[in-house]
Parts: structure tokens; C-alpha cells; sequence
């Protein structure tokens, strides 16, 4: 291993999306993956912005290795289900891991039901309704009473919330149909960032959508996609948003801007401890290192943290939060009353299930959460009155081609059922080469999109399609 090489893997061809040795390596601060395809040569992109920052957060969570059979998930392992039931949408965005717009298809209710039963089988999990634009489905409401029969307790639907803001009582339908979290795009505050990102004005819109699932009692998952030179100097600002809002809003999940599908700038991606350092300038109380790896997939997928108010009484040791000086902010980070070990000891207590209703706020959520308390000598009332007044802030850093690591990808928590019977990580599934060729989508037959521009790989029936 040479001064500069930090790990080596197997990683994916950015051109071709084959298999390839690739090793991390340092160059200046940062962190470089470098791989050789035969057929397309050597590739070297930055995917950490900090040695520092990869190398503590290589101490945390699993250290997964592919054990060189298919690309799927393991059934025991997946923290969520991501199902797609359109590739129709009613915006055409800058960036899109589907590459959906107003057009397209819609699964037909017997293949949508297929992939549900793909998830009981693996032995159920929480699962999120996406697309395309899933609202776009008049029977949306129906497919959310099929999962739910089905015994899936949590479901959430991914929305740019146009539906929910312009039709009254489309939310309560949700609640009622059986929808545990609406998990909404919503990029900013400001009318020139949805104009950039998504070509359009929906300041207002986002909020009447808020408003809605106030409203019907419906928890909301804010989902920034994060630009720089766009809205990254909003992140802060967003957190602001969703505390003052904490009582419908229950998480903010950033999300770095990647290369997948309709985004064709390779060097635009946004590595998670970037963001998070920029994050940390935006709010005093908040450190880089407060947002810890999550406990169930790669240390460089997901991090995050749970702002508490400051007068909370967390434990014997609380404090007022270290870096908190001069800084009126009223919340800190729930990490900043944990160390590094107690956090990776909670964090073996999580079922991987439980994360993301413990990040949507729903009362399953709360109920591990006051469990977890209990094992761990924390009075579990405080934990339930003190669940209302959390947020938890997150990022997820998604990996394109550019990042390919076949060992993260065969850990990943968020997977995406196919009709024969598999789930498979939700970023190789998405992945797109250089020339915009998706790579399990297109390659195994599972009737997704072939490339960027084109269209699904095979043709579904739609007698439950989509419909505007």
C-alpha cells in the first residue's frame, strides 16, 4: 500500500459500471476513490472533503464486505423500501434520480402489488411510496390501504407536495388511507431556489403543503436536495424553519447533490462532511462531529443529529452545549450529552426497522426511543414529553458513479424492490454512467428507465396509472 493509499475496494467503472479494483487514497485534505477499468482506463474522483473528518468517521458502525454474489440487500438489513409506483410527475426538475416528468408511466396495480409482496416476504419493513410524483395516482389512497393490509405499519409517500397544497382535504385522505409520514421535497425558502432546482415558484405551495398536514395530523420529513452556489447557504435557515414548525415537522433529511440521472455535471457532487461543516457555520451550537454516522449502514452514507431544546433535562451530565457561547439559539444537538462510545452502544440498540420511524416521528418512534432510554437509565417519560420539542437533522450522502463502492453497496439500508423477488440498494439502482445508461435498472430487466432520456426498459400495463 503506498504513502497515499488509504483502502482499497472493488468499485464500479463510471463509464461502464463493471466491476473494478479501486482504492481510497489522501491527496491534500481530501479523500480521492481511484479505480482502473481495462476497457475505459483510470478514474480518480474526491469523495470527502476532509482526510480528518473519513477517518473519524471510519470508527463508527459496520464495516461491510461484499461477499461477491448478486447485488441485493439483505433482507434482515434494510431500514426502508422504496416503491415506485410512477414515472409520471408534474414538474420536470434539474435534477431527478428518476428522471421522471409529465408523461410518464404509471405501474399497473398487480406489479405495484408484486413489489409489496416482494417487501412482506424479505420479511417487512417501513416503505415509502415514490415515483415520479406518486399523488400524480388517483389511487394512491388505495395502494396505501394494499400495503397496509399487507401489514406494513409504516408508509410513508415521497411528494413535492403540489397535490397536498391545492386540494383541500387530499392530506386527510392520506391519514385516513393510512400514511404515516409525508416526506416533502422542499429545498429552501426562497422563490430563486425552487426556480433553480426545480423551474419553478413553489415557495408558497411548500408551505400551504405544511399546512395541510398540520392540519391532518400527518407528520412531514422536510427533504432539501443541497446545491452549492444554489441553496446551501439555506441549510441553516431550513433547520430554523423546522423547529419553528416542530409540531408537524419531525426530521430534516439534507440531501447532497449527486450524479444520478438528470443531473449531468460529474464534478457537482457534494460530499455529506462538506455540507456538514457548512451546516455547522450556519448554527453555533452545532459542531461538524455532532452529526454521527447512523447505526446501520457505511459510516460515509448517513449522518445526523437531534436538536433538543437547551433547558432540556437530557441526563445528569447535560450542559448547555459546547460551542454555544453568544449564541441565542435555543436548541443543540441531542450528540453534544452522548459521547462517541455511548452513542455507537445506542446505536447497536436500534433495530434497523425502528431509524426511519424514529426519524419521521411517528409513535413507533417514540416508543423505541423511550425504550432505548429505559435500557440505558433515562427516565423514559422525559424522553415521550421531550419527543414533541425534537427535530432530527440528517444528511444522506447517495452514491453515483463517481463514489461507487461495491462494499457500501451491498450494506445499504434504503432498497428497492423488484417484482422477482429482491431488494436492491436503492443507489446502484439509480446509478447512471457517464453517458446516462442506468446500470441496475436497464441491466437486470426490471422495467425501469433505460437512460436518462429515454424510456422504461419494458412496458407496464396501467390500469392503475397515473392520472392528473
Amino acid at each position: 500500500m503506498s504513502s497515499d493509499e488509504l483502502a482499497t475496494t472493488t468499485s464500479l467503472c463510471p463509464d461502464c459500471l463493471e466491476p473494478v479494483p479501486g482504492r481510497y487514497e489522501r491527496r491534500a485534505e481530501g479523500v480521492f476513490l481511484t479505480r482502473e477499468c481495462p476497457d475505459h482506463g483510470s478514474v480518480s474522483r474526491q469523495v470527502w472533503g476532509s482526510f480528518d473528518h473519513w477517518e473519524w468517521a471510519a470508527e463508527f458502525g459496520p464495516d461491510p464486505e461484499h461477499d461477491g454474489g448478486d447485488l441485493t440487500v439483505d433482507p434482515d438489513h434494510a431500514c426502508l423500501a422504496v416503491v415506485e409506483v410512477t414515472d409520471d410527475c408534474n414538474l420536470s426538475c434539474s435534477f431527478c434520480f428518476a428522471s421522471s416528468g409529465p408523461g410518464g408511466e404509471g405501474r399497473s396495480t398487480a406489479e405495484i402489488d408484486a413489489l409489496l409482496d416482494t417487501v412482506v416476504e424479505a420479511g417487512g419493513r417501513p416503505i415509502q411510496f415514490s415515483g415520479g410524483e406518486p399523488t400524480v395516482r388517483d389511487d394512491l389512497p388505495e395502494l396505501v390501504t394494499r400495503a397496509r393490509d399487507r401489514g406494513i405499519d409504516h408508509v410513508e409517500v415521497n411528494t413535492n407536495g403540489t397535490r397536498l397544497a391545492t386540494e383541500d382535504g387530499y392530506a386527510r385522505t392520506l391519514a385516513d388511507a393510512g400514511v404515516t409520514a409525508i416526506y416533502l421535497q422542499f429545498d429552501g425558502l426562497t422563490v430563486d431556489t425552487y426556480e433553480r432546482i426545480r423551474g419553478v415558484d413553489l415557495v408558497d405551495e411548500k408551505r400551504d403543503a405544511i399546512d395541510a398536514c398540520r392540519a391532518a395530523d400527518l407528520p412531514v420529513v422536510l427533504v432539501p436536495t443541497v446545491v452549492p452556489g444554489v441553496n446551501d447557504d439555506e441549510m441553516g435557515d431550513i433547520v430554523r424553519f423546522a423547529l419553528d414548525n416542530r409540531d408537524v415537522i419531525r426530521s430534516v433529511n439534507f440531501q447532497p447533490v449527486a450524479h444520478f440521472g438528470r443531473y449531468d455535471q460529474h464534478e457537482g457532487r457534494y460530499a455529506i462532511d462538506d455540507a456538514t461543516r457548512q451546516l455547522a457555520e450556519q448554527i453555533e451550537s452545532l459542531d461538524p462531529r455532532d452529526m454521527l454516522p447512523a447505526p446501520c449502514c457505511s459510516a460515509y452514507c448517513q449522518i445526523g443529529t437531534a436538536f433538543v431544546p437547551r433547558e432540556a433535562d437530557v441526563g445528569e451530565d447535560s450542559d448547555d452545549g459546547r460551542g454555544a457561547d453568544g449564541d441565542d439559539f435555543p436548541f443543540v444537538p441531542l450528540t453534544q450529552f452522548v459521547d462517541d462510545r455511548l452513542w455507537d452502544t445506542l446505536s447497536g440498540l436500534v433495530d434497523e426497522g425502528d431509524y426511519m420511524e424514529l426519524l419521521a416521528g411517528t409513535a413507533a418512534g417514540q416508543k423505541w426511543a423511550c425504550k432505548t432510554a429505559s435500557c440505558c437509565g433515562v427516565d423514559a417519560g422525559g424522553v415521550a414529553d421531550l419527543f414533541d420539542e425534537v427535530v432530527a437533522v440528517s444528511f444522506t450522502g447517495f452514491m453515483d458513479a463517481d463514489a461507487a463502492d461495491v462494499n457500501r453497496l451491498s450494506n445499504c439500508c434504503i432498497s428497492v424492490p423488484t417484482t422477482d423477488g429482491d431488494l436492491v440498494p436503492f443507489c446502484g439502482y439509480n446509478m447512471t454512467t457517464t453517458d446516462g445508461d442506468y446500470a441496475l435498472r436497464n441491466r437486470n430487466g426490471w422495467g425501469g428507465r433505460e437512460t436518462v432520456d429515454g424510456g422504461r426498459a419494458t412496458e407496464p400495463t396501467t390500469d392503475g396509472g397515473a392520472s392528473r
